[in-house]
């Protein structure tokens, strides 16, 4: 099974400003959906599921987002991005919890489309799941 990992995007700096990128070398999958999650309040939480099928890469924009994670074999992960040079590979099948700071910008960036019936949005469905995985 893949586990969550950080990975550094491609990054230009000088008196001016900064500009971060990617180029398609650098990401695990060709992406196909982006959306960006703004305006949650000081703390707030979203996420709060898993997919069964989509693999998803998380970069914070602006702010910092803290991000719990728990795969199948009940493995335990937690990471925060605070900085647009970092990105996190978040696979399939994993639980994840994102806890915002105020005014904080995340963007995620997915390898399918939308498809509601690939959330797993309750925990003990999630957790069931375990029962008849093994590494």
């Amino acid at each position: 099974m893949t586990k969550p990992y950080l990975f550094h995007l491609g990054e230009k700096k000088n008196s001016t400003g900064k500009l971060n990128f990617w180029e398609g070398s650098q990401l695990p999958f060709e992406v196909k959906r982006a959306f960006w999650i703004t305006e949650v309040p000081a703390g707030g939480v979203r996420g709060v599921h898993a997919h069964k099928l989509d693999n998803q890469i998380t970069v914070c924009l602006q702010g910092s987002v803290k991000i719990a994670l728990e795969d199948l074999s009940n493995n335990r992960y937690e990471f925060i991005l605070q900085d647009s040079k970092e990105a996190l590979y978040l696979p399939r099948l994993v639980w994840s919890t994102f806890t915002f700071t105020a005014n904080s910008v995340l963007l995620v960036l997915s390898e399918s489309d939308f498809d509601e019936a690939d959330y797993i949005r309750n925990k003990e469905e999630f957790d069931k799941l375990k029962d008849g995985h093994h590494e």
